[in-house]
């Protein structure tokens, strides 16, 4: 199993919130509606799924350890 590592460029961010719809155990808006990761590290892959939602490309993925 691998684990990903999730940095938020929050720049970047826009607060649309799509990626705290779909990994909302890893990711959460935060008061001023800027996404804000909520673990640094995580086995779920559902973590491409929330990048790839992201229209301003403000969600880096990174595998930093593989099984």
């Amino acid at each position: 199993m691998s684990t990903y590592r999730i940095e938020i460029d929050r720049s970047l961010c826009s607060g649309f919130g799509s990626c705290a719809r779909l990994a909302p155990q890893i990711v959460e808006l935060d008061g001023s509606g800027t996404a804000a990761v909520r673990v640094g590290e995580t086995d779920d892959p559902v973590v491409f799924e929330a990048a790839d939602s992201c229209p301003m490309g403000a969600i880096a993925v990174e595998e930093v350890r593989a099984a």
